[in-house]
């Protein structure tokens, strides 16, 4: 449990500082009439949405597009968060383009789905063999991925689930 409780801070710490990094005008460009999505129709480009045992989550648009993707040496890294800290991320060891890639299924499995709160401050994911989770990569031009996700995530604190279904996201990979 220490080493679960370990990850989990190591994990919130990367979140926080992904959020602090980015500028309300990362996503945009000054032609397309301010809407800040670079493509002038007033749709955002970027999103991450789930439902949260049923509730809906959407990653903020405004002010800024809280979005991110990253790939570097065989590991894909996607979050999401809300304004007010709520933070859905997923990490991808092996990553090697468009597929079906699990969580929760074995000891040896470090690819991560988690979701974060900062109020209270809480993490629930599933890794190694805690909990359970898929996220399919349906898209990866090298610019942009796209795919959908769902997970069973478990808080080592309390041992409660939370159950994350209905995922989708698109991100500009940075």
């Amino acid at each position: 449990m220490k080493l679960i409780k370990k990850i989990t801070y190591v994990m919130f710490l990367f979140a926080a500082v992904a959020f602090t990094a980015c500028s309300s005008d990362d996503d945009g460009d000054t032609n397309n009439g301010g809407n800040g999505n670079g493509n002038g129709d007033g749709s955002a480009s970027e999103f991450l949405t789930a439902k949260i045992d049923g509730a809906d989550f959407e990653a903020a648009q405004d002010p800024a597009v809280i979005v991110a993707a990253s790939i570097g040496n065989g590991v894909l890294s996607i979050q999401g968060g809300q304004n007010d800290g709520q933070t859905i991320r997923a990490t991808i060891n092996g990553y090697d383009g468009p597929g079906t890639y699990t969580t929760g299924d074995n000891i040896a499995n470090v690819n991560q789905l988690m979701y974060v709160t900062l109020t209270p401050v809480a993490t629930w994911m599933s890794t190694f063999n805690i909990g359970s989770g898929t996220l399919v990569v349906t898209s990866d031009d090298g610019e942009v991925v796209e795919g959908t996700f769902s997970f069973e995530g478990v808080n080592a604190e309390d041992n409660t689930t939370k159950n994350i279904t209905e995922g989708s996201f698109k991100a500009v990979i940075e």
